[in-house]
């Protein structure tokens, strides 16, 4: 079955997932935190938004069952880095050329415009990665570039530079080496490299790899490799050290690593964390513990069994929802003591006429388009402050609205930036925008559909 067919309905359900309780997801969270602080009440329990999300998350996967099949494009395996002959090529240093003795700054092998050097293998059998521009060139060695493979006539001009026995293209990386991992990696919005060419953004330096290949809408991008400006959602072919895997996979720079030549993961201890997972949320549900506290005993649990190491926990920790979350409480006393809160909310008072059902209404079409258009965790801080100042005003119940804005905020299905899993599964998926408009518009009408239904049936909007 082609990846695209099944990509986008594992982002779409792992969103709906996240509705089903408060710790579902970072935007419920720092939902319930500035709720908290501007009102002073005690927020939400664990299980609360369930009554909602548990029904949508239902119906959502149904529609989904039943319409994407017949929706989404059908392109087959991705073949984007299918095979290495398309974007690499192999030459070998002289034996009795000039290059012999010298680095590979020296050699004029650096800066070449439209390739790049990926790796150099000995003839003793070493293999050297992420080549560094001291590595000093010897006899025989076997050079391998990246980037336009129609570059091979340039690197032959250069004298001591001979053809290899593969007609130049690549023969070294098809053959598994311990020192050397194949590796696809997603650009997240927040890596580093982001809106830099590869060469300027001296990534072999910074993360010690070798881009051999940049995939974009599902196909790969060609041309001058090193001038290619990455954009969040690209797909990387990577070649790199061992220790790349490891060290990224926990990074925030890429969304997803996925190493090609990894072995099998250990399941040994998975009933263990399943088991501590299961009671801390089950002791935060009844009200034994808070949930705060059964979080951090939960946690400590964790790294004392051996289910993760403190190095793993340390680097899981989102340090940008972290800022998001204390951010938020200063913007919302700010939207309300500078009355921007106040002016906004009049504004939806009178566009609505002050019927509470069309509030309703307004305020999930607002936070939808906000986190459209920028993340979900900014729309929702935006919107709580306003829409709490406009209950206020209405004199109308919090929790309906608040809980239509944790529902809106998740939904985000109409573009591959609203949400960090669609952004995972846009580059694997072979996916295009347009896709996500396709599919995504629909099922953001259902999911609003159902979500403002079961506010209005079940939750009374006025005190």
């Amino acid at each position: 079955m082609a990846p695209s067919k099944l990509m986008i309905p594992l982002s779409y359900t792992a969103i709906l997932g996240g509705s089903l309780t408060l710790v579902g997801t970072s935007t419920n969270l720092v939902v319930n935190g500035q709720y908290q602080q501007l009102t002073g009440d005690d927020g939400f329990s664990l299980f609360s938004i369930t009554l909602i999300g548990a029904p949508v998350a239902v119906l959502g996967m149904a529609f989904i069952w039943w319409w994407f099949p017949r929706w989404l494009p059908d392109r087959g395996e991705q073949q984007a880095f299918g095979n290495l002959r398309e974007f690499t090529l192999e030459v070998t240093v002289d034996p009795h050329g000039p290059l012999v003795g010298k680095t590979v700054a020296q050699a004029g092998l650096r800066h070449l415009e439209r390739v790049y050097l990926a790796e150099v293998e000995r003839q003793g059998g070493t293999l050297v990665t992420a080549v560094p521009s001291e590595e000093v060139l010897q006899a025989g060695d076997r050079l391998v570039f990246a980037g336009d493979t129609q570059a091979i006539s340039d690197l032959l001009r250069i004298n001591g530079i001979l053809p290899s026995p593969e007609n130049g293209h690549s023969a070294t990386l098809n053959r598994d080496r311990a020192e050397r991992r194949l590796v696809e990696a997603v650009v997240s919005p927040h890596c580093a490299a982001l809106g830099k060419n590869i060469r300027d953004a001296k990534f072999r330096d910074r993360y010690g790899a070798v881009v051999l290949a940049v995939a974009r809408n599902g196909e790969r991008v060609t041309g001058n490799l090193g001038n290619i400006r990455l954009k969040a959602g690209d797909t990387l072919f990577l070649e790199a050290r061992p220790a790349f895997v490891t060290r990224q996979r926990y990074n925030k720079d890429f969304l997803l690593v996925n190493d090609l030549n990894a072995e099998a993961p250990r399941h040994e201890r998975a009933y263990l964390s399943w088991g501590i997972l299961l009671v801390a949320v089950g002791l935060a549900a009844v009200g034994v513990l808070s949930m705060l506290n059964a979080a951090l005993i939960a946690a400590g649990l964790m790294i004392f069994t051996g289910c993760c190491s403190v190095n793993q926990a340390e680097r899981s920790l989102d340090l940008t929802v972290l800022i998001t979350i204390a951010a938020s409480f200063a913007l919302g006393t700010a939207l309300q003591q500078t009355g921007v809160a106040e002016l906004l909310a009049n504004g939806i008072i009178d566009v609505s006429g002050a019927t509470p059902w069309l509030m309703l209404i307004l305020t999930y079409i607002a936070v939808s388009l906000l986190t459209e258009t920028i993340t979900n965790n900014a729309s929702a801080v935006l919107m709580l402050p306003i829409v709490l100042e406009m209950t206020d005003k209405a004199g109308l119940a919090h929790e309906p609205f608040v809980f239509a804005i944790m529902m809106a905020a998740s939904a985000s299905f109409a573009t591959p930036l609203g949400y960090q899993t669609n952004l995972m599964v846009y580059g694997p998926g072979g996916y295009r925008f347009a896709d996500f408009l396709k599919v995504g518009v629909p099922m953001n009408l259902f999911i609003a559909a159902v979500t403002l239904s079961l506010l209005m049936l079940f939750w009374p909007l006025t005190r």
